[in-house]
């Protein structure tokens, strides 16, 4: 699968989303944290995907890191 990053704006409210496809667990974390910081997205609003699932299960200490 290829992989993406989309960003999403939301004219009515001026809410930005960074969106990532085809990335296999938490590795579109990195893919996505330079749109993040460069459109000062916040991290405590991420939503995950389902591929990201099985890997956020297995590494709770990556898990609570990230939502701080």
């Amino acid at each position: 699968m290829e992989r993406s990053i989309l960003i999403h704006f939301d004219k009515i409210t001026g809410e930005v989303r960074v969106e990532a496809e085809g990335f296999e667990g938490l590795s579109c974390l990195e893919a996505t944290q330079p749109f993040e910081s460069a459109l000062g997205v916040v991290e405590g609003d991420r939503i995950y995907k389902e591929e990201s699932a099985p890997q956020l299960r297995t590494t709770n200490s990556s898990q609570t890191r990230l939502r701080q």
